[in-house]
């Protein structure tokens, strides 16, 4: 399973990255020991998030995710200084896991530096000066601290790389070819092996006895391949890698971009948190393993003076007092035993007889400990959604007839549902109002949605839309089928990112009330939360609100659905619409909102 993301993935990703030249920088946040926010305002692409894991990974995403965070002097010196900046360039450097983003305020020029390697780290520059780091590191080749210059470590870009300096990397390396390309090459494991693969050449072959220019050209000849991301699968047919290049595996899904398949396979990798035990709970763990070793020890204590007074007469003739050592280890029964010299055999025995009773009593204090003080209830289990599937990168759920009913987000993601995921069979859905999103419900073996499933995709549509924030109490939302939808205008018209043309009847349901419901299902044996239609919510949960457009502030819905479902707020945000919430039905769970 990949771990982390090759410098080659980075250098592609900080290609489509430069779209965000000129973003306003909203937020900075820490919201995880190793992970960086970075809240942006982009023109082409609205609102986004740049997510940095400091172990290996960044994507772009539209998901919300936390800026909030109390992680110290480092995040506090940082956010003042890029907060309501914009960002002048990103790059990479040297070809290597290290992206470098620079920010403008006011003619005052900031540099953050991330290093994805090791345990990562992010630096803090001036001109190319360090002001401050988040952790100090001293390496052999750099230092990372406060007052320094910046230097990254020495490596080798393979996308530009020329054949001398590679074949001198190359061949200086002391490790097998497979290893050498990965980290002296700088081109990463999936490349590496694919090389490896392409040639008919084993990753432990000698670099020695291979072809530097074979081996380059093969190299630039995969560089240069056609972009596709996709997640690859093992031999289980469970998320192995993703790559930009075709690995020549089975694969799980392509992407239209490397930020959503990065996305994609790193929530896939995520696993469920288990029960966080409470300090108190961890005090006592420690306790009764202390009375465990009191009472092990006044055993082995009593046994010794036992044997002692078992066998003086042997034991006294095993002393050897011409020693002028005051203490002597003798072995009987298979027990070392310590011999006090210059007491009496009678006298060592009755000094570990103490020894085992004073045991006895540290014991006993413990056990009181224990029993006077009350031990805090620990933290529910967080429930944690893992085996990502393909739809839940977007707005979904099942109907209650159990088809798959995806909408897009935005504009952008209007477009990708419909272009990618509107097949023969399928039908559209889509409320009459600006704004609202498309959605798409997946047929099941070839047969149309039912009637009852695009109600509730009309219903999905006009809920998520702009009418909730506008408190409205109902809407118009029609369906029709797949071939109905186009990209193609009208002549003399022109269609923006995420519109469509629609031609032909449109099937309408009017007067559609604005409501959804929010609950916990199981969907092929995982636990996932899913916001929808109320009978989808009634078909397939046991553990489900149901909510109209009200007052009540959104973040405190989230709040308090987070407690009471014991889920992460950032899985309950992504199911909610914008704008206030009142709240109509409670079901398997308890909640309440004042």
């Amino acid at each position: 399973m990949k771990k982390a993301l090759t410098g080659p993935d980075i250098g592609q990703l900080v290609k489509g990255w430069q779209t965000l030249l000129g973003s306003r920088v909203d937020q900075f946040g820490r919201p995880d020991l190793n992970k960086v926010v970075l809240k942006l305002r982009s023109r082409e692409r609205g609102t986004v998030r740049l997510l940095v894991d400091l172990s290996g990974w960044a994507y772009l995403t539209k998901e919300s995710i936390s800026t909030e965070s109390n992680q110290g002097v480092f995040v506090q010196k940082v956010r003042k200084l890029i907060k309501k900046s914009r960002i002048e360039s990103i790059e990479q450097i040297n070809g290597d896991r290290i992206l470098s983003i620079s920010f403008v305020r006011k003619e005052e020029h900031i540099t953050l530096i991330f290093e994805m390697f090791h345990k990562g780290n992010i630096v803090l520059c001036s001109n190319n000066k360090i002001i401050s780091v988040m952790r100090k590191q001293k390496f052999r080749h750099r230092t990372l601290e406060s007052g320094l210059e910046y230097q990254s470590p020495p490596s080798i870009d393979p996308f530009t790389v020329d054949l001398d300096v590679f074949g001198r990397k190359l061949s200086m390396s002391q490790r097998a070819l497979g290893a050498a390309l990965t980290i002296d090459c700088n081109v990463g494991g999936d490349i590496s092996t694919l090389i490896c693969n392409n040639l008919k050449i084993d990753r432990e072959t000698s670099v020695s006895d291979v072809s530097v220019k074979e081996v380059y050209d093969e190299l630039k000849r995969i560089l240069n391949d056609v972009i596709e991301p996709t997640i690859f699968l093992d031999a289980d047919g469970k998320n192995f890698t993703v790559s930009m290049f075709d690995l020549g595996m089975d694969s799980n899904e392509t992407f239209l971009s490397l930020d959503e398949a990065v996305e994609s396979y790193v929530s896939n990798i995520v696993v469920v948190k288990k029960e966080v035990k409470s300090s108190d709970e961890v005090r006592v763990d420690y306790q009764n393993k202390a009375i465990e070793k009191y009472n092990l020890r006044s055993k082995e204590y009593s046994e010794k003076g036992n044997i002692i007074f078992s066998n003086l007469n042997e034991i006294q003739n095993m002393i050897d007092y011409e020693n002028d050592e005051d203490e002597v280890v003798i072995k009987m029964n298979n027990t070392d035993i310590l011999i006090n010299k210059n007491k009496s055999l009678e006298a060592n025995a009755s000094s570990y007889f103490d020894k085992s009773k004073e045991m006895v009593r540290k014991a006993e204090r413990t056990r009181e400990v224990i029993a006077s003080k009350p031990i805090s209830k620990p933290k529910k289990e967080i429930i944690k959604n893992k085996n990502i599937e393909w739809f839940e990168r977007f707005r979904w759920f099942i109907t209650t007839d159990g088809e798959i009913s995806v909408a897009g987000k935005d504009a952008r993601s209007n477009e990708q549902v419909v272009k990618k995921y509107l097949k023969n069979n399928d039908r559209y859905a889509h409320a009459d109002i600006h704004g609202a999103p498309s959605v798409v419900v997946k047929n099941v073996n070839g047969v149309q949605p039912s009637e009852h499933s695009m109600l509730e995709a009309c219903n999905f549509s006009l809920s998520y839309s702009k009418a909730w924030g506008a408190r409205v109490s109902g809407g118009n939302s029609f369906w029709v089928e797949n071939d109905k939808v186009s990209k193609t205008p009208n002549t003399g018209e022109f269609l923006a990112k995420g519109a469509f043309v629609i031609r032909g009847k449109r099937n309408w349901y009017r007067n559609l009330e604005l409501n959804i419901a929010i609950g916990l299902i199981t969907y092929e044996g995982n636990l996932k939360f899913m916001g929808g239609p109320i009978s989808s919510l009634e078909k397939h949960s046991d553990k489900y609100v149901i909510f109209r457009p009200g007052f009540t502030e959104r973040k405190l819905v989230i709040r308090k659905l987070s407690e009471a479902f014991s889920a992460e707020s950032t899985d309950i945000e992504k199911l909610l619409p914008s704008g206030g919430f009142d709240l109509v039905k409670v079901k398997g769970i308890e909640l309440k909102l004042d």
